[in-house]
């Protein structure tokens, strides 16, 4: 597994969402390392980490993330998930209670269930896509949806050249894995305090994110505004000052005065 660190204090780790890499944490790593110690791994499949045989799983992933937790030492750590990274946090926390000291969920749930007519929709339309016309037409597919307004062809270029890259049986494992994923019946063992961030113009609606919210012992939302799915990106300055703030100011083993 490849990583990137950087800082000290408290660990942090960060996980990326589907056909990223540790790279994409670039409007995060230097604002956050100057409070925490920052891991951030590309999950196995992606980015300059190990393209496994079989199949992936977020339940692998989860316990991925766990033993790298464990080899680097850090303890009790703070956990931030965005989108499949989110799902792969979900499944540590209800896991692995022990390691996880605050968890923090970017535009992502505990249920990756294709539930709606919709979900199936875009499951079975990224498969046919990455099959029929490769990672470099779909990753200006979803750029161009990501991010249409014409202010963001750079982060449409970036995004372009970094999905390019992904393996293709690799990305369509990943898609195999969360379709149907779910740890809906653990929510309730989820007892770290947790910061639900979800933006407004998301693929799943915010009523949505909600209800898992209330679900949970100790969890809040706060929404994100003029954002689509990649919010770390196209609203960096508010999602870091919202993470900054649920973090140092939540006393916790690790980050006590």
């Amino acid at each position: 597994m490849h990583f990137i660190e950087a800082g000290r204090g408290a660990p942090l780790m960060l996980l990326h969402g589907l056909g990223s890499s540790c790279q994409d944490w670039e409007y995060q790593i230097p604002e956050f390392s100057r409070h925490f110690r920052v891991v951030a791994p590309s999950l196995r499949g992606f980015g300059e980490s190990e393209i496994p045989d079989g199949p992936h799983s977020v339940k692998t992933w989860a316990e991925d993330v766990a033993a790298l937790i464990r080899y680097l030492n850090l303890g009790r750590t703070h956990v931030m998930g965005f989108s499949m990274g989110g799902a792969v946090a979900f499944q540590l926390a209800a896991d692995h209670p022990e390691l996880i000291d605050r968890l923090v969920i970017l535009n992502s749930q505990p249920s990756f269930a294709l539930d709606h007519w919709t979900k199936h929709l875009m499951v079975l339309s990224r498969i046919a896509m990455a099959r029929a016309l490769g990672m470099s037409r779909l990753a200006r597919f979803v750029a161009k949806r990501m991010f249409p307004e014409p202010e963001n062809a750079d982060l449409r270029r970036r995004m372009i050249r970094r999905h390019s890259t992904n393996d293709r049986r690799s990305y369509l494992e990943a898609l195999n894995a969360l379709a149907g994923w779910t740890v809906t019946d653990s929510l309730d063992r989820i007892v770290a305090p947790t910061l639900i961030l979800a933006a407004d113009a998301d693929f799943t609606p915010v009523e949505e994110k909600q209800r898992y919210a209330n679900e949970m012992p100790d969890a809040r939302l706060e929404i994100i505004e003029n954002s689509r799915h990649i919010s770390h990106v196209d609203q960096a300055d508010r999602v870091n000052a919202l993470v900054l703030d649920f973090l140092l100011q939540t006393e916790g083993p690790n980050n006590r005065p």
